[in-house]
């Protein structure tokens, strides 16, 4: 990170959040100093910011010092623990600066799990403390949803690894991709793409399922059988990848000499993606891209509604599930230029006539990574393929 970028990233936080505000979060830490810094405490008010630490890391963060001090005027206070310490004088210490302030709100996100005895002691200190503390989670999802260039950058050198390996690798070889893929995405420079190794890894461990056991939510894994290969079989595979710790997400589903039900459902599930992708523009709520699907469906196959998925994904960035934008008829938040989408959804629990116990139950998954851009959007995993015409193999004799 540079040290304008340095700057940019504390007016920001400035703007955004005026009033006292501890951070805890990696993903804000990697935002905000371009590192994770853990077992760290970040305190920021209207005229200081504190860090509670070790040495070494104290040493490390004294460059935010002249940011913070020509960004938004504050000064930076180190309070240094020994490896010894619980840290808790320190921490008396920051809260006794805060109750001195004018009537003093201690903004936090409240789903935050600590994680290390001193985040955990310090957020028994915050509960005892009295201080009126209040959840800043919607703002920091506001502040993440837009990405700056260089994030979009990220974002597009993860989406592209994904997509290259979707489609030059995993469709090629879907017999035996459950343990070649992996290897492969975290080291993209055996496939001839010049990305920096040490700047990749993986959301998750790429997904597959197949067999008639299906799980379409983000925390799914994969099948412990192999692939399934007959008539009427559904083979799902998802990818998950990181550039700079920035997210990318992809998941396409193929069929194998599927029956007509199966083909209809396809199709209608990828029209309704599709609508979902052309609602992303800037001005337009969350909730009118899962309209977008819902309409679709209900007039193509209206009989699949009950099988959709509860949302159309969610917004995406260093972290894979940006909540405060999830896509569901409820979202009414608006989309800027700049925010990035998991644009995810998906048919489950469908049945065909088939008397084969591993291809009567099935389900279909597609998503991408779209970008919304001042004219609309960019589905920046476009690469992968997701046509009828492509996903769909035919293994019968003629």
């Amino acid at each position: 990170m540079t040290y304008g970028d340095l700057v940019m990233h504390f007016l920001l936080l400035h703007h955004y959040l005026l009033t006292i505000f501890v951070i805890l979060s990696p993903s804000l830490n990697i935002w905000l100093l371009g590192y994770q810094f853990p077992e760290t405490i970040m305190v920021f008010t209207d005229k200081q910011i504190h860090f509670l630490c070790s040495q070494k890391k104290a040493s490390l963060l004294d460059v935010v010092k002249k940011a913070a001090k020509e960004a938004v005027g504050v000064d930076v206070v180190m309070h240094v623990k020994a490896n010894n310490d619980d840290g808790s004088t320190q921490m008396d210490s920051i809260l006794q600066t805060i109750e001195s302030c004018d009537s003093p709100v201690l903004g936090h996100i409240a789903r935050e799990v600590p994680e290390g005895k001193l985040l955990e002691k310090w957020a028994e200190k915050m509960k005892s403390s009295g201080l009126q503390l209040i959840d800043i989670t919607n703002e920091l999802a506001d502040l993440f949803a837009v990405k700056e260039a260089s994030e979009l950058t990220n974002v597009k050198k993860a989406a592209y690894l994904t997509a290259f390996v979707m489609t030059l690798f995993v469709v090629p070889k879907l017999e035996k991709v459950m343990d070649d893929t992996e290897k492969t995405i975290l080291e993209p420079t055996k496939i001839n793409l010049k990305l920096k190794d040490e700047c990749v890894d993986i959301c998750y461990p790429p997904i597959f399922q197949s067999g008639g056991n299906f799980d379409l939510r983000p925390s799914a894994s994969s099948n412990d059988d192999l692939l399934y290969y007959d008539s009427a079989s559904v083979i799902i595979c998802a990818l998950g990848y990181r550039y700079n710790c920035y997210c990318a997400n992809l998941a396409r589903t193929f069929l194998i000499d599927s029956d007509a039900t199966q083909r209809k459902a396809y199709q209608v599930l990828l029209k309704a993606q599709e609508a979902a992708i052309g609602a992303l523009k800037p001005g337009n709520k969350a909730s009118s891209v899962y309209k977008a699907v819902v309409a679709v469906i209900e007039k193509e196959a209206p009989e699949l509604t009950a099988n959709l998925t509860k949302s159309a994904g969610t917004g995406i960035g260093l972290v894979f599930r940006e909540s405060g934008l999830i896509l569901n008829e409820k979202n009414k938040r608006t989309f800027k230029t700049g925010t990035v989408l998991n644009v995810s959804l998906g048919f489950q629990n469908l049945q065909t006539n088939s008397n084969n116990a591993r291809t009567q139950n099935y389900a279909l998954l597609l998503a991408d990574t779209v970008i919304v851009t001042d004219n609309g959007h960019e589905v920046v995993t476009g690469l992968s393929t997701k046509a009828f015409k492509d996903v769909a193999y035919s293994f019968r004799q003629p």
